[in-house]
């Protein structure tokens, strides 16, 4: 997968989603090639990939910031997620991933997401994600 910005992976874990460098309105984009592994037996990629690509940037988008997704004691699990499927992806496409900080919360982050070929919006849907520790 390849993104803008930085690929180191961040090793920084915050005390509070106050001292974060992210706020509403921040995107962050990715490009990835859909692998045939990705795919179902009609040759499609499968729904759930769609969700691990998200995931991909979100952790990309988290390092360019020099923000641990996991570390010491504390997680990012996700609480919310939804997705609409608009177009269908196939092995070999290159596809873009949004995202987009709409809400940075005391202990949540929700963004949407849209996955695109080309122009073309194949999957979009937005994730709340909680930070825990312990």
């Amino acid at each position: 997968m390849h993104k803008s910005g930085d690929s180191r992976i961040g090793k920084r874990p915050v005390a509070d989603l106050e001292s974060l460098m992210m706020q509403q309105g921040d995107q962050f984009d990715a490009t990835r090639c859909v692998s045939f592994s990705d795919t179902d037996a009609s040759g499609r990629v499968h729904f759930t990939a769609i969700l691990r690509y998200v995931e991909d940037a979100e952790h990309l988008f988290f390092a360019s910031l020099g923000i641990a997704v996991i570390g010491g004691n504390h997680g990012w699990p996700r609480v919310h997620i939804d997705c609409d499927y608009r177009a269908p992806l196939t092995f070999g496409d290159e596809v873009q991933i949004r995202l987009v900080v709409q809400v940075v919360g005391k202990s949540s982050v929700k963004y949407t997401f849209a996955v695109k070929k080309f122009d073309q919006l194949c999957a979009e849907g937005s994730m709340v994600i909680v930070r825990v520790d312990g």
